[in-house]
């Protein structure tokens, strides 16, 4: 049994997390209406997983990097992690896009009060 592909998605998720903290992109910014949206991204694609699973479409793989560890028929303890991790990713890069739009827009938005004077 061994840690290695748990503990890198954890690790994973808390560098993602010191980036949210020092860009406040997404949880660190409105965190209970990012926890919100991390619980249904999260239970949407468990329920993905638990459907694709239950048509045989998946199956665990084998892996020496992984804990073996089981929280129902073929869906391995890691998946849950790895779902957070994607769904917490991929609001920080919404966060991201939209503040990089935001601060492309204000310098357009600054012209033309500067040519009025």
């Amino acid at each position: 049994m061994s840690w290695l592909y748990l503990s890198s998605v954890v690790a994973s998720t808390l560098c993602m997390g010191l980036v949210d903290h020092r860009w406040r992109l997404f949880l660190f910014r409105r965190p209970g209406r990012a926890l919100v949206v991390l619980a249904a991204g999260f239970v949407w694609f468990l329920g993905w997983d638990l459907a694709a699973i239950a048509f045989d479409l998946y199956s665990r793989g084998e892996s020496p990097a992984m804990t073996g560890i089981e929280v129902a028929h073929e869906l391995p303890i890691e998946e849950l992690f790895f779902i957070v991790f994607l769904c917490y990713l991929t609001m920080v890069l919404h966060g991201l896009v939209a503040m990089l739009l935001e601060r492309r827009a204000a310098p357009s938005a600054r012209e033309p009060q500067e040519a009025s004077r």
